[in-house]
């Protein structure tokens, strides 16, 4: 079994995502036009028909058992939100295939009671925060977190936080050191950086060794092949970190048969790529 830990699927509110429209129909005019993280891709058709149904063949196909759809909430018209209750709908169409994450903005009045209808109504398995998308952009470690992070506490449910070189308006919205103080004040809660804190790689493995409660996820950022600094995730996975790094296609970045071809290539030993694609998911979403 394989758990993916990070899709946007080809469903309603998704389809308004920026992330979803830029790799619709890709075809760069010259291969000098290739996104850096397109680099070798292959046409995925789900994408480029919007079909929910064919994307769950093509998750048969390759294997894929299970994935986490990410919501996203940012208030900003460059990257978009998701209806959290669109994710619920997935989550029942396809029985046990589809674990739901609520997109939340920290800077919503309305996200400590979004959060617990989610979870308690309707079983959500964490909370996806966009910081450095959001409108106006803010820190991982901005106060708005604290009650969030509290809550989260409490429900005993993951938060996976996007962090990346597109990630905010500058890099030091990638960069995770400063995030430290909170992520030991708030050690009973599991927290995921999502994308890996790319080009910050040193530093994100850095404070995964530090921060027991941190695992990282970082999708394109390693399984695209001659990603700069790969070899370095594919280190920490293969000790100290074997049992908090997770596998994620990141869709519709890249294909599910494709991600899981590249993953295999990256390096990673056989209990280490094992616990990657399914155990360490599994046992963070309480399967």
């Amino acid at each position: 079994m394989i758990i993916d830990f990070r899709i946007r699927p080809p469903f309603k509110s998704f389809m308004g995502l920026k992330i979803v429209k830029n790799w619709q129909n890709v075809v760069p005019a010259t291969p000098r036009d290739v996104r850096p993280t397109g680099f070798e891709r292959r046409p995925v058709p789900s994408v480029d028909q919007a079909d929910i149904d064919l994307m769950v063949r093509e998750m048969d196909e390759a294997g894929v058992t299970h994935g986490v759809i990410m919501g996203r909430q940012t208030g900003s018209p460059v990257y978009g939100d998701t209806d959290n209750a669109d994710v619920y709908e997935l989550t029942q169409k396809y029985p046990g295939r589809f674990f739901g994450f609520a997109g939340i903005s920290p800077h919503s009045p309305t996200a400590l009671e979004e959060i617990e209808h989610c979870v308690k109504d309707w079983g959500f398995r964490g909370i996806a925060v966009d910081p450095g998308w959001c409108a106006p952009a803010i820190y991982g470690n901005d106060p708005k977190m604290e009650p969030i992070l509290d809550l989260c506490r409490q429900l005993d449910i993951p938060v996976s936080i996007t962090m990346s070189v597109y990630g905010g308006p500058d890099l030091s919205y990638t960069d995770p050191s400063a995030l430290v103080p909170m992520l030991r004040r708030w050690n009973k809660v599991r927290f995921v950086f999502a994308h890996g804190c790319w080009p910050k790689v040193q530093e994100a493995v850095g404070v995964a060794l530090l921060c027991g409660n941190v695992y990282l996820s970082p999708d394109a950022y390693f399984y695209v092949r001659s990603m700069p600094m790969h070899e370095a995730y594919a280190a920490a996975a293969n000790s100290f970190l074997k049992y908090r790094f997770l596998f994620a296609s990141s869709y519709p970045i890249r294909g599910f048969a494709q991600c899981l071809e590249n993953w295999h290539e990256r390096g990673l030993e056989h209990e280490a790529l094992k616990n990657s694609l399914y155990d360490n998911a599994a046992e963070l979403l309480g399967l």
